[in-house]
């Protein structure tokens, strides 16, 4: 039995860019506020304040080993890198970008 996610059914065609599309974006959200809230550490000199916390470095690496491993499941079925499907290539970039600290301000 094929389940609904690799089934060509028009019927059910937004929902699935929507779902994925969801996906997708909150993957590169959490990273995004992840490598936010690393720079504002690194210019301020002070961990979050609880409830917001940092993600750990195993843990991002284990996010990402993970996610991979699931692309690689997923691609036979076209579910990688495509409007429908896992944006692999988007979110292992945006988790592997240097985290840069901050440039002093100019002054003019």
């Amino acid at each position: 039995m094929t389940t609904g996610l690799v089934r060509d059914d028009e019927t059910h065609y937004p929902q699935r860019l929507k779902l994925w599309e969801e996906f997708n974006t909150c993957w590169l959200a959490a990273l995004q506020k992840q490598k936010s809230a690393t720079q504002d550490m690194l210019s301020s000199g002070q961990r979050p304040q609880p409830p917001q916390s940092l993600i750990d470095y195993d843990t991002l690496e284990k996010m990402g080993t993970q996610l991979i491993k699931n692309c690689d499941t997923m691609e036979k079925h076209g579910l990688v890198d495509y409007q429908m499907g896992v944006w692999e290539e988007e979110i292992v970039a945006s988790k592997s970008s240097p985290v840069r600290p901050p440039l002093p301000a100019l002054s003019l």
